[in-house]
């Protein structure tokens, strides 16, 4: 099973939410699971948790919905 590598701190206090501008957090177990995102994976919260960020091995992928393409996504 692979294992979380959160993202640094220093990083994280420069992160903004692209849809809400707020600054980003760790999401919660329960964030993390309402958004189908495996409880071990690391993964970024807005501050109001409205938007949630995969972060595998610690690097944020912060597109939001509309930033994906279908060529994205295969």
């Amino acid at each position: 099973m692979p294992t979380s590598t959160p993202t640094p701190p220093e990083v994280l206090a420069l992160l903004r939410c692209p849809t809400t501008k707020q600054p980003l957090r760790a999401a919660t177990t329960e964030e993390k699971r309402a958004h189908g995102i495996p409880e071990q994976e690391d993964a970024l919260a807005s501050q109001d948790g409205t938007c949630l960020y995969r972060a595998p091995e610690g690097l944020p992928r912060l597109l939001s919905a509309k930033d994906v393409t279908a060529e994205d996504e295969g």
